[in-house]
């Protein structure tokens, strides 16, 4: 059963505000997408964070012409919540996917590192990728991604836990890990499909965006039934609602203004945000579970997203090669504040949530 509740759209009769989207946003990265007249692609980049009992997880997949990158970062508790943390803070690890026949898809790293009190942790990062079936930059079936700390497994991402157990002969967590934040950049022209993965159910989203008539519309499905429709969209451009799908709440935004009122040769974006909320936060309660709440949204934040912006900037660069000076001056500006255009989306994230997934949704 969906209940839908009275759409607020924000304030939409100007421009959005400097402080508010901050410069342009750069392109996302090239790839081997798909693209139709009015079909939907699968994603170029995702970046997935997980809360676990240790700390924080980013995991993000890229694939391009030469094959599919991951990206792990993992920030301890105690570097999560310093006050000023540095890159050097964070552990790292880089795996190149090949597809060629003789790579080898399966492996492992150690490393040492220091907890709270700076005494070494033994970590080992596993990975089997030998029956994956990948539809995007990432894996659907057939893998597994584990992180051992201390014997211990912290995080496991994949369909394939007994073989990861088997393997890494690893204790059983002490608190299970949870997914806060997916992001996807797709591309298309006026329809994107993905799934969201909540409470272990499987729901798939189909966003239908017209904004070439007269009159442009939105349409947002789940599992094939209309749960929001909004009309008149040079006037609603920006805005959210609040359903109920099966009992479950969850809250939609919106942002279609570059697709309405940008130039049609800058790369314009969509923006479209799903919160599934949960009366249980991840993150507990008291002084210690809000700040790492806002350790997680910061905008200045150096946990993984500002490694999505590097690789996008270079990204940005590579496409741009060929234009003017003047108009890669004006892109690389852009592309060193894009945590500021994401303040705005991501801010209202902050606060006790369950899961939320960014949709960036580009046009091809």
């Amino acid at each position: 059963m969906i209940t839908r509740h009275r759409s607020s759209p924000f304030p939409s009769c100007s421009r959005p505000s400097t402080a508010g989207r901050g410069s342009r946003p750069p392109a996302p990265p090239d790839g081997t997408t798909t693209k139709g007249g009015s079909g939907s692609s699968n994603p170029n980049l995702t970046t997935c964070l997980y809360h676990t009992h240790l700390g924080l997880f980013i995991l993000t997949w890229s694939r391009n012409l030469f094959g599919r990158s991951l990206y792990l970062h993992l920030h301890l508790d105690h570097h999560s919540l310093s006050s000023s943390p540095s890159v050097s803070s964070a552990l790292s690890f880089h795996l190149n996917i090949k597809p060629f026949i003789f790579w080898n898809k399966s492996g492992s790293k150690a490393f040492t590192f220091p907890d709270h009190n700076f005494k070494p942790k033994n970590i080992v990062i596993f990975w089997d990728l030998t029956g994956a079936k990948f539809s995007g930059p990432e894996p659907e079936s057939g893998f597994y991604i584990a992180v051992v700390v201390d014997g211990e497994m912290t995080l496991l991402v994949g369909d394939s836990d007994k073989e990861a157990y088997a393997r890494t002969k690893a204790k059983m967590p002490r608190k299970s890990q949870a997914l806060v934040i997916r992001r996807e950049h797709v591309f298309g022209n006026k329809f994107y499909a993905t799934k969201a993965n909540f409470e272990g159910k499987t729901t798939e989203i189909s966003i239908e965006c017209n904004v070439d008539s007269d009159d442009p519309r939105l349409c947002i499905k789940f599992d094939q039934k209309r749960v929001a429709k909004v009309k008149h969209l040079k006037w609603k451009f920006r805005g959210n609602e609040r359903i109920e799908v099966d009992g479950q709440p969850v809250q939609l935004s919106w942002d279609v203004y570059d697709w309405l009122f940008e130039d049609e040769n800058k790369n314009g974006y969509a923006l479209f945000t799903f919160r599934f909320e949960e009366k249980a936060s991840f993150f507990g309660g008291g002084e210690r579970g809000n700040n790492l709440r806002e350790r997680i949204f910061w905008p200045n934040d150096s946990c993984g997203l500002n490694f999505e912006k590097k690789k996008m900037k270079k990204s940005l660069l590579t496409k741009t090669r060929s234009s003017s000076a003047s108009s890669l001056s004006s892109a690389s500006s852009g592309c060193s504040s894009v945590m500021e255009w994401e303040s705005m989306e991501e801010n209202e994230l902050k606060g006790p949530t369950g899961f939320s997934l960014l949709v960036y949704a580009w046009k091809s």
